[in-house]
């Protein structure tokens, strides 16, 4: 197992994000994780870290505006979120070339290989997943490499131009339609 690989989860300290799972989880993980956010359950997480004697291993990093800038100080994005949209942050961590390890919800279920997906979410599951990563840590970014190459192509600006040219498309065929009556 490689300990110098850092870990970072991203997200508002709110309870559906499941940081207390994450923290507990991280009591049988020797590696640093940096966990970045802002919200109400800072106070409690923290003292969970403290309770479990991790503060040398997890660390607070508050709200930030440079998380694709603290991703190349990482190897892994770690989420442990029971409910989750689109979930940006995934699409963000793939394009830096993170290893991803995630519940299995939004667009994590449909981008990640299933051996990286943690389902169902417990302290156990988190602490598997992690860990059988970090073991063979290689085998993982080979298992992404697609992975990153299928996120690197979808950017927002990609998906502006695309939808900009199907609203021109559809412009120009209501217009000829409109000069063929």
């Amino acid at each position: 197992m490689t300990s110098d690989l850092r870990a970072i989860a991203v997200g508002r300290l709110v309870p559906v994000k499941r940081f207390d799972v994450l923290i507990q989880a991280w009591k049988h993980i020797p590696n640093h994780i940096s966990i970045v956010g802002a919200g109400p359950e800072r106070l409690r997480l923290e003292t969970l870290v403290a309770n479990l004697g991790l503060q040398d291993r997890v660390n607070f990093l508050g709200e930030r505006s440079d998380v694709q800038d603290l991703f190349t100080d990482h190897q892994m994005l770690v989420a442990t979120s029971e409910r989750e949209g689109f979930g940006y942050v995934f699409l963000e961590a793939l394009q830096a070339n993170l290893v991803v390890i995630s519940t299995a919800t939004g667009i994590a279920a449909d981008l990640i290989p299933n051996e990286y997906l943690i389902d169902p979410l417990s302290v156990a599951n988190v602490s598997l997943t992690v860990n059988r990563t970090l073991r063979d840590f290689e085998r993982a970014k080979q298992d992404f490499e697609s992975v990153w190459i299928q996120a690197g192509d979808m950017t927002v600006k990609k998906m502006v131009t695309e939808t900009f040219a199907t609203y021109q498309d559809t412009l120009t065929q209501r217009n000829s339609f409109k000069k063929s009556r």
